[in-house]
């Protein structure tokens, strides 16, 4: 009995997933990038709906603003590559947008979601996890 208990708890545990979508075209890692929010490069940060666009990732890195806040940081990070990695050009940055200058597609800077055009990739654009620490950020996979 009690190695069916065990069995089943292992299962259980093993089948617990995440809600988080993985982007299925970009398996890059990028080495942590740590920036100071009071670096010049970074002022299109300081109101809602600003954006900076750092060196980084597969064709640069774009942070947004989205205005929120409290216990959770208000900065977004995609990788400026086009999803359907038919472009040599990073996408174009037009808040709330990134659009993909090659095949039109259109992605939120909110969340990387595919606003319009067609995407041969689930999960959109290449999101970065940002983590606040006073007036640094830090940048990871």
């Amino acid at each position: 009995m009690k190695k069916v208990f065990y069995f089943l708890l292992c299962v259980s545990v093993l089948s617990c997933g995440s809600d988080i979508t993985t982007n299925s075209c970009f398996q890059n890692t990028i080495a942590p990038i740590t920036l100071d929010l009071s670096n010049p490069q970074l002022n299109g940060l300081i109101t809602p709906n600003g954006t900076a666009t750092i060196a980084g990732g597969l064709k640069g890195i774009v942070l947004f603003n989205k205005g929120t806040g409290g216990s959770f940081t208000p900065y977004v990070a995609l990788d400026r590559e086009c999803p359907n990695r038919d472009c040599a050009a990073p996408m174009i940055v037009n808040a709330p947008i990134l659009e993909c200058s090659c095949d039109g597609s259109k992605y939120s800077l909110l969340n990387g979601s595919l606003v319009s055009g067609e995407s041969d990739c689930s999960g959109g654009a290449r999101r970065y996890t940002v983590i606040q620490n006073g007036n640094s950020i830090q940048i990871t996979n």
